[in-house]
């Protein structure tokens, strides 16, 4: 898969330590995999989740990081729509609710 925005999760690993690492992963397996449906993003990384309409959900680096991301299973691009810890994102949707 292409990644679209990589220069965005290259910045925020040099900012956030901890997340480097599962960051520099996440990208390995992302840009060698060859997804064509959600099922084949889980067997990929079991820890996604598929919100409407058309964005997935990573749990990285150990369920400390999410990482948001809209897919085209048929262009094969991944972009990057923003990364966050956990705490940020659970801030964020309980103001949604």
């Amino acid at each position: 898969m292409e990644i679209i925005g990589k220069n965005e999760l290259n910045k925020y690993g040099k900012d956030h330590a901890s997340a480097r690492k599962p960051i520099e992963r996440w990208i390995e397996l992302t840009e060698s995999a060859t997804w064509n449906n959600l099922s084949d993003v889980k067997a990929s990384f079991a820890a996604v989740d598929y919100i409407p309409v058309n964005q997935y959900c990573f749990d990285i680096g150990g369920n400390n990081y999410r990482l948001m991301t809209a897919i085209s299973f048929t262009l094969g691009t991944v972009k990057v729509l923003e990364i966050m810890t956990h705490a940020e994102y659970n801030k964020r949707r309980l103001n949604t609710r």
